[in-house]
């Protein structure tokens, strides 16, 4: 698509969280921008009684060709639970703490880029997994114990203020404390037992930083789910962790394999059931699930599209 992409989309609707991520939500200014694009727009700002789901799933039921979303991870995953297997695409301006799924996609972090990307910029529909939990769903990952921790226990008052890095405190703060867990799970019909601090079963691997990945062979659009158990917190781990991120940004190979070694297990799959997990907490892309196993987790492949823009990176 040329710089006149939206010239393609005759029913665009903009989602706006206006209690978003940190600081004052630019509610006018952000509509502002939008304005060019006429009668064809419909702006909407969740409320209290009104989630982003439920307002996505209206403005499919009026005809909705674009969704454009203004909010942090959570509220990407609301909105997208009202469009998958819909056929109608996402716009994605972040506006959170952690902007994972935005960067996930390589789009800007300023939220005015982002606008002006989609807006004038040349972009073009990528369709990616969404993860499946029951009748639950998840773009990025699902998380039991320390990551799961990190995103729920990270309070709002210090994410307000220190943004990306509060999940890093939290993490380093909790890290030293879990207790090694038994994760029992049975991974495409065979049965497995990996012991370690945190399990992720992940759709992506982004850790909040454009191309830094957990494992730099996890991606959003490949039909699999990555089974990830971190087996203690260490500074080996760390290291190791730091090591496949940085491989993550400055190579473009994707060594799709089973990876098993001292610090981290790995595994592809098509479906992932967990049995038990010591009774540590789940969480969806840091909404918190409990500890009521079993849970069984799949993928539905290809069910989003996102508007992406090409040619955006530091590195191509």
């Amino acid at each position: 698509m040329n710089k006149d992409s939206l010239g393609g989309f005759n029913n665009i609707h903009l989602i706006i969280n206006p209690v978003s991520g940190q600081g004052v939500v630019p509610v006018s200014e952000i509509r502002s921008k939008f304005y060019v694009l006429g009668d064809r727009l419909t702006v909407h700002e969740t409320k209290p009684d009104f989630s982003a789901r439920e307002l996505a799933i209206e403005a499919v039921s009026q005809g909705a060709d674009l969704v454009i979303t203004y909010g942090g991870d959570g509220t990407m995953l609301e909105v997208s639970e009202g469009l998958i297997d819909t056929g109608v695409a996402m716009g994605v301006i972040p506006g959170g703490t952690a902007n994972v799924f935005a960067n996930e996609l390589e789009i800007s972090n300023d939220r005015m880029q982002a606008i002006h990307d989609l807006l004038y910029g040349e972009v073009k529909i990528k369709m990616i997994d969404v993860g499946c939990i029951g009748d639950r769903h998840f773009l990025l990952r699902l998380g039991i114990g320390l990551e799961a921790a990190m995103t729920v226990m990270t309070d709002r008052e210090v994410k307000d203020r220190f943004g990306f890095w509060a999940y890093i405190w939290t993490a380093l703060r909790l890290g030293t404390r879990m207790k090694v867990a038994h994760y029992h799970m049975v991974i495409d019909g065979r049965r497995k037992r990996v012991n370690g601090v945190t399990c992720v079963i992940c759709n992506s691997g982004n850790l909040g930083l454009p191309r830094v990945k957990l494992l730099p062979d996890i991606d959003i659009s490949d039909g699999k789910l990555d089974v990830v158990v971190v087996r203690e917190a260490s500074l080996w781990t760390a290291a190791s962790l730091t090591y496949h991120a940085v491989m993550g940004v400055f190579s473009k190979e994707k060594p799709h394999s089973d990876r098993a070694c001292y610090s981290i297990y790995h595994m592809r799959a098509d479906e992932v059931i967990v049995l038990s997990a010591s009774g540590q907490v789940a969480a969806r892309d840091g909404e918190d699930v409990g500890s009521d196993y079993p849970l069984k987790i799949s993928l539905k492949h290809h069910a989003l599209g996102v508007l992406v823009p090409i040619n955006r990176g530091f590195i191509d």
